[in-house]
């Protein structure tokens, strides 16, 4: 028994996206929905693909395509590389027009007009001055989509808004790790915005900041479909709601304020 259709996906997406959405950014878990009426897993990521992109030519696809197992090793990172962060990214990375910015453990990749705005300068750190997410928000009215999970639980740009804000629970480690770039391997360095090893307090998952959010006004697109539901809001709109809201409380990822602070001098 098959829980949706593709032609109520392509309706739900298709009732999202506008033409004013220059990128659509996309994470989740596909699964969650339940059966679709496509035993092909290429036919259900080509209808999500194809919904967003029949909208507009202007449009632009980006997904999250990190491959945090890759650090603390010595596994070449390459463009075609594999990422645990679903079906939908892992679709588009092996698209031969996408783009992936060159961060081994921490890249993001897009297709479309303005992919290679977002994705392509090779930044040693994922977020900041013109990473993928900095790029994302210089471009019109851009939008999340999180299928069949809470948008709390997809919201990678809150990171963004960590290193923007320069959170005292996190800091900048270097590594040293290979990538191959035009058939070429080289070793460089490479920068992720850690948490303190001793830091053991309770991640709050986001919930503070999508309450803030929805409590000045902004709006969730809530589609229920199949099993589960598929969410979408503006990530300009979020992005800067954020950084008011780490402004008053800088912890604001964590539950609490910590008990103990490694970094506190």
């Amino acid at each position: 028994m098959i829980d949706y259709t593709l032609d109520e996906l392509n309706k739900s997406i298709k009732d999202i996206v506008t033409k004013d959405n220059e990128v659509v950014f996309i994470a989740g878990n596909i699964a969650a929905l339940g059966r679709s009426s496509t035993l092909k897993k290429k036919e259900l990521l080509n209808t999500i693909y194809n919904s967003i992109m029949e909208v507009s030519e202007d449009i632009t696809i980006a997904v999250p395509s990190l491959t945090m197992d890759l650090c603390n090793t010595d596994k070449i990172f390459s463009k075609n590389i594999y990422t645990n962060m679903g079906a939908f990214s892992n679709f588009i990375i092996q698209m031969n027009n996408s783009v992936r910015n060159m961060h081994p453990f921490a890249s993001y990749t897009a297709i479309g007009k303005n992919a290679e705005f977002i994705c392509g300068e090779d930044t040693s750190f994922p977020y900041g001055l013109n990473s993928p997410y900095d790029n994302i928000l210089k471009l019109q009215k851009p939008i999340m989509i999180s299928i069949g999970m809470e948008p709390n639980l997809t919201c990678s740009i809150i990171h963004h808004v960590e290193f923007n804000m320069h959170v005292p629970y996190r800091y900048i480690k270097e590594f040293y790790h290979p990538v191959k770039i035009n058939e070429e391997i080289k070793y460089k360095n490479f920068y992720l915005h850690v948490l303190y090893k001793d830091l053991n307090e309770k991640r709050n998952l986001n919930i503070k900041a999508f309450s803030s959010f929805k409590k000045n006004g902004y709006d969730i697109i809530e589609k229920k479909i199949g099993k589960s539901k598929i969410y979408s809001y503006n990530l300009k709109e979020f992005y800067d709601n954020s950084i008011k809201l780490y402004q008053k409380n800088i912890y604001s990822w964590l539950d609490e304020e910590p008990s103990y602070r490694p970094y506190r001098k």
